[in-house]
């Protein structure tokens, strides 16, 4: 689906600015790394159950207060504050103020902030098929990762596409069940040779190593990740050019929600692969899916 936006020059601007937040959210983060007294539980969310940290609450009101300065003040989504409106400005703003925030509490460095915007249309929720620019900012010194639908993703301030030369054999996979775990049982069997599986912490920053082709593949089907986690890290990676499938396109921007299985391919013989795991093991394939 195209972006509601229509100027080429609307979407490289809004790309830049929160290429921008994101960079100056994960240096806040960097900033305060090892600090006990951010690391104490404030809160529950309601909409999964999982314990919020005060490095989270406070990353969260950086970024809104990083946002405002930057002059877009329409609606924010957050994980922390859920919906909240910053102004009349025809955008809604989606973001996970820090995904990973356990390997951030526990000293690994493997975490990123997760920033995208969308237009508003008119009579309907935004959804995630409606996001037009995006940023993921690993915390730790690694350029910003951004797009712009239709424009291309970015590495800094370079482009970047899948690296198709690369042959990582790694995969990246998070499975709670026994049925989820036959799944990637069953790619690793399809795929023959040797893989290495891995669960790093952070699914964005593995949504979009898989994008960039340093992943072989990424595989979720707990349907646990939600809009807030994945809506920078999925266009980013299509915009990069890998294979990209989302079981619930259409999930609304003004709800923290669930999407649903997420996958993402560097190669067509992943993407095969995938389909071919999730319809052996007795889960929908990915016909339909692809962003």
């Amino acid at each position: 689906m195209e972006p509601l936006l229509a100027s080429s020059r609307e979407l490289e601007d809004l790309r830049r600015l929160v290429a921008r937040v994101a960079g100056e959210a994960a240096a806040y983060l960097r900033d305060r790394f090892g600090l006990e007294e951010l690391l104490s539980v404030v809160s529950v969310h309601e909409h999964d159950s999982d314990e919020g940290m005060r490095i989270d609450v406070e990353s969260e009101r950086n970024i809104i207060e990083l946002l405002r300065a930057e002059g877009l003040q329409g609606l924010f989504l957050g994980e922390e504050s859920g919906l909240v409106k910053l102004g009349d400005d025809p955008y809604i703003v989606v973001a996970d103020p820090l995904d990973g925030s356990k390997n951030y509490a526990g000293l690994v460095p493997w975490s990123a902030v997760s920033i995208a915007v969308a237009p508003l249309p008119k009579g309907r929720d935004p959804w995630l098929t409606d996001v037009a620019a995006g940023a993921v900012a690993p915390v730790f010194p690694w350029p910003v990762l951004s797009f712009a639908r239709g424009l291309g993703a970015y590495e800094g301030g370079a482009r970047a596409t899948v690296e198709r030369g690369r042959k990582p054999r790694l995969l990246l996979a998070y499975v709670e069940k026994p049925d989820q775990a036959s799944v990637v049982h069953e790619y690793l069997r399809l795929a023959g040779g040797r893989r290495s599986v891995r669960a790093l912490g952070s699914a964005s920053l593995e949504i979009a190593w898989a994008g960039l082709g340093r992943a072989e593949a990424f595989i979720d089907v707990r349907g646990r990740l939600r809009v807030v986690d994945v809506a920078a890290a999925v266009w980013l990676a299509r915009e990069a050019g890998a294979r990209v499938a989302v079981e619930r396109r259409s999930a609304s921007l003004t709800r923290v929600e669930r999407v649903g299985s997420v996958a993402v391919a560097s190669t067509e013989e992943a993407w095969r692969r995938i389909d071919a795991a999730l319809r052996n093991c007795g889960h929908p394939g990915l016909e339909g899916l692809d962003l």
